[in-house]
């Protein structure tokens, strides 16, 4: 019973991690595309969840 525990947890903290590390990737993802963006004078539409895990992101001019 102690090693489904244990394994149970360490899946759980394994799936938080990835999922954090997925949410810090897009948002300087986001965060590059919009400086890029404002550089050329566009201007950024961005549509984002919470976890910036699904994302849109267009740049007009």
């Amino acid at each position: 019973m102690k090693k489904a525990r244990y394994t149970l947890i360490l899946a759980l903290v394994f799936i938080l991690l990835i999922t954090g590390v997925a949410s810090y990737m897009n948002h300087r993802a986001i965060e590059i595309s919009a400086e890029g963006c404002k550089e050329v004078g566009g201007k950024v539409n961005l549509e984002k969840d919470l976890l910036a895990i699904n994302w849109r992101f267009s740049c007009e001019k």
